[in-house]
Order: structure tokens, then C-alpha cells, then sequence
């Protein structure tokens, strides 16, 4: 990882989800951003330590960006995780001039199906040894108008996107600049159009 150690030890949390008010979070949905590249380039690479195999699908831009001005993308991947060929999962990195992408931290489902409707195990937001934030992000299996979390009653909407791959599976990622204390989160939840809770799946944090 360029940016060194994380400042946290990852942990697992298990997001409150059965006895959460079902009320959905009065926002209209973030718009969904395109998951094609900026610019036509060279060949896009991925550079990764763990054998992950990407990109599949386009890459997803999430507008924000590292210390070094580097954009913050997430992907499709096969390799290290995932158990046999037909099972996924999604790597967040950074792009680099010359379409050079780093892998900077990767999750998959390890219990199940990945396709399982609802959502799958999410990394948190990470603060890393030179001050800076690597965004909380995470997949959905299903088509969600809107996915929020509540951060001590506090809501806030996470950003979606369409894999590319396979536009029945929903990314998200929350910007750190909304976050205040994600140690206080709770109620991850996804809502349809008319404002509907989805099925919550696995709602599990690392």
C-alpha cells in the first residue's frame, strides 16, 4: 500500500440492521456516476500484491481523491478472494498517469453466494499513516434508489453506481468529508424509488 499502515486495526462490526427504524432518510438519491473512462488511454494495468485480477467492468470514479492527486477508483475483481471463477468481489485504488491503476484494499463474500440480494461484507473508511482518508465503500445486490447509514442519528447517503459487468449489482461508497464518527454508525440500509426498504443481506463492516 503507498500511503503505509493503517492507523486503525480493521475490526469487524455488525451494522444494527433487525430492530432499525424503517423509515427511509428523506433524500432524494445521489445521481449515479458513469462507470466509463475519462479519456481514451493505454491499456489500463493493475498493479496489486495479492493477486487480484481486474479490472471487470469499467472502472468507477468516485471523485475523490488521494494526497498525491490521484483519483480514488473502484472495480470489479476475480483472483485472491473470490472462491472459484464465477465469484467476484471489488478492489478500491488509486489511478495513476498512463491508466496505472494500485489496488489499495479489496473485499469479497466469503460465506454464500456474492449474488445474494442485499448487501455483502463492506471495508470501512480507513485512516491511513500520512493523515489521509481511504473512503468506506461496499456492493449491493440489487438496484437501490438510495443505500444511508445513520452516524449517531445522523444520516447520510452513500453514493451509487452500476457495475458495469453486471448492472444488477450496486457500488457505494461514503465521502469522508460527510463522516464525523463512523465508529457511531448504524442502520445501513437500502430503499427502491417509493421509498421501500430492500432486503439487508449480510451487513457486516471490516
Amino acid at each position: 500500500m503507498r500511503m503505509g499502515s493503517l492507523a486503525m486495526a480493521a475490526a469487524v462490526l455488525i451494522l444494527a440492521a433487525g430492530c432499525a427504524d424503517t423509515h427511509p432518510v428523506a433524500h432524494a438519491p445521489l445521481p449515479l456516476p458513469s462507470t466509463a473512462p475519462a479519456s481514451p488511454g493505454p491499456k489500463l494495468t493493475i498493479d496489486s500484491p495479492n493477486g487480484i485480477k481486474g479490472p471487470v467492468g469499467e472502472l468507477i470514479h468516485t471523485g475523490l481523491h488521494d494526497p498525491h492527486g490521484d483519483e480514488y477508483v473502484i472495480f470489479g475483481i476475480t483472483g485472491a478472494g473470490p472462491r472459484s471463477p464465477k465469484d467476484f468481489g471489488f478492489a478500491i485504488g488509486f489511478r495513476e498517469p498512463k491508466n496505472k491503476v494500485t489496488a489499495d484494499d479489496s473485499l469479497t463474500e466469503w460465506v454464500g453466494s456474492p449474488s445474494a440480494p442485499g448487501f455483502h461484507p463492506m471495508n470501512g473508511q480507513k485512516e491511513l499513516s500520512d493523515g489521509s482518508v481511504q473512503p468506506a465503500y461496499g456492493y449491493y445486490a440489487g438496484t437501490p434508489a438510495t443505500i444511508s447509514v445513520q452516524e449517531a442519528g445522523r444520516p447520510i447517503q452513500a453514493h451509487l453506481a452500476r457495475w458495469s459487468h453486471d448492472p444488477t449489482i450496486t457500488v457505494f461508497w461514503f465521502d469522508p468529508a460527510d463522516v464525523h464518527d463512523d465508529d457511531r454508525w448504524a442502520q445501513l440500509a437500502a430503499y427502491d424509488a417509493s421509498g421501500n426498504r430492500l432486503p439487508d443481506g449480510r451487513i457486516l463492516r471490516m
